[in-house]
């Protein structure tokens, strides 16, 4: 990646809606070259994907939860069964595998208190290779971005 590469994936992530000739403008670039870039950014897998944001409060899902995990055992039968329920449900936002005193993190978004616990008592806890979880309730979000800084 050089800098026009940087400065196209800049102005994408905090706008995927911009056309090529709005990014031509804002780069400094042809319309030619800012398609040609563009095109090879996805081939390479630098650009996976342009989506559009919700917000979480305004489509009903307020509840922002964070919960470790521990899993049973750490075998690689258990952290597969662990991990497909995470590509599974659909209120799993974001999991990180970690260090540290548990296995994984998740982030999860819910309707309320009650959705969380139905979906910790069923999905975490009622699966076999769940020893444990830990929630901490997000009170208030400080800062969210999906743009890297490039």
């Amino acid at each position: 990646m050089d800098a026009q590469d940087t400065a196209l994936l800049t102005h994408l992530q905090r706008d995927a809606t911009l056309s090529h000739q709005a990014l031509a403008e804002l780069t400094g670039m042809s319309t030619t070259t800012v398609w040609r870039r563009s095109q090879s950014l996805e081939a390479s897998g630098i650009l996976t994907a342009r989506v559009a944001l919700v917000d979480p409060e305004k489509a009903g899902l307020g509840t922002a939860v964070l919960t470790d995990v521990s899993l049973v055992e750490h075998s690689p039968e258990t952290r597969a069964a662990f991990e497909r329920i995470v590509r599974t449900r659909a209120e799993i936002q974001e999991c990180y595998a970690v260090s540290g005193s548990h296995d994984y993190q998740l982030l999860i978004r819910v309707r309320d208190i009650a959705a969380y616990e139905r979906f910790l008592m069923v999905a975490l806890l009622g699966h076999p290779a769940v020893a444990s979880a830990n929630t901490s309730f997000v009170l208030r979000q400080l800062k969210f971005t999906t743009a890297l800084p490039l």
